[in-house]
């Protein structure tokens, strides 16, 4: 018999903080304190895919199911544990698994056609936009929780196969060069057809109040409002990681984003944090290393610290190591800060693969 919405309405609260092994006397948890509202959305976002009040075409049990395929492909079983709790016996849909397979291991490979596959399946667009945050949110998750880990001192759980991906473990990766990096204003050109603002639903229109970057409302979020109900916390979780006062200054936020694009080849995220890097710099030296050569040859200690550790976060995250963490604190970078890396690369893991499986950027 499949789980119902109902039956997993009860999630545990601070699942990342348990599953990560932080006891109340870990000094990671003092951390994690100045960053409140992230660990509070993070939670919120994960029980509205997981628990959700309205869950249409893709029932709760399902996600669930799909979502332990995805922790465990990415090597990090304990979390693969809990889904597989909430999946309760429950079977996915071969296409949906499938989708969600190859958006973890490669989502430059995402074509318009794969969300046309899901429609063939049974899903329409509030569905495949929840299986799309769905895959996102578990591919944040993996990348927080390793983080967390490795900075707590204790190691990432090594993956049963190495993850297919640009970055075999630790080894610089050179930028790929046919996609062609630019810092260039791009736009966005969606595979779904958006909501129309002026027929939105309450539901809808709450959930589109808090934009990325606080900017207009645009075909990328309008496409995610097919799904309100995470959307209502990813927009806020996402600039509470990247806007954040204190703590790692926003440029090497952006740098590090910048990295995990141009690893997971999304154009558009390059652009947009490639260039905002160098307006707050007044510098492209390193951007320009960075579409040239990947994260090889910064000039710069602290900024090569960081380009490695945001790499391998994004292609092997169950790789992260405690060398990682100490090469970073050599660098100058403080435990404060690392997390705040963590984050960013987490949450980028997040937007790459929306950005990728809904749509292309267009120059």
């Amino acid at each position: 018999m499949s789980a119902t919405s109902s039956d997993i309405a009860h999630i545990a609260p601070d699942l990342i903080d348990r599953l990560a092994g932080l006891s109340d006397a870990s000094p990671l948890l003092a951390l994690r304190a100045r960053r409140a509202e992230i660990r509070t959305r993070t939670q919120a976002a994960h029980d509205a895919l997981l628990a959700p009040r309205r869950p249409g075409l893709f029932p709760a049990a399902e996600r669930a199911a799909v979502a332990e395929r995805i922790a465990a492909l990415a090597g990090n079983e304990a979390l693969a544990a809990h889904y597989r709790g909430l999946a309760a016996g429950t079977d996915a849909r071969p296409a949906l698994v499938a989708h969600a397979e190859r958006v973890t291991r490669s989502p430059r490979e995402s074509r318009p056609e794969h969300l046309g596959a899901l429609e063939a399946a049974g899903l329409d667009a509030h569905g495949i936009v929840a299986l799309s945050q769905l895959i996102a949110l578990v591919n944040y998750q993996v990348r927080l929780l390793a983080g967390l880990r490795t900075l707590a001192g204790g190691a990432a759980e090594p993956p049963p196969t190495p993850l297919p991906g640009p970055l075999p473990a630790g080894a610089p990766v050179p930028v790929d060069a046919d996609i062609g990096f630019t810092t260039d204003v791009l736009d966005w050109k969606p595979w779904l057809t958006p909501v129309v603002l002026e027929d939105a639903t309450e539901e809808q229109r709450l959930a589109l109040a808090v934009t990325p970057s606080n900017i207009a409302i645009g075909a990328y979020s309008l496409v995610l409002a097919h799904e309100p109900e995470s959307l209502l916390h990813r927009t806020p979780l996402f600039n509470g990681i990247m806007y954040a006062p204190r703590g790692l200054p926003r440029a090497e936020r952006e740098f590090a984003t910048a990295v995990e694009s141009v690893l997971n080849g999304c154009v558009y995220c390059a652009s947009v944090h490639a260039r905002r890097f160098v307006e707050l710099t007044g510098g492209r030296g390193a951007v320009d290393l960075l579409f040239a050569q990947g994260i090889s040859g910064q000039d710069d200690p602290r900024r090569q610290a960081i380009a490695q550790a945001a790499a391998r976060l994004t292609a092997t995250p169950a790789a992260l190591t405690a060398e990682d963490v100490a090469t970073l604190r050599r660098a100058g970078v403080e435990d404060g800060e690392i997390l705040d890396l963590v984050l960013a690369v987490a949450i980028f893991a997040w937007a790459n693969r929306l950005m990728l499986s809904l749509g292309e950027a267009v120059r």
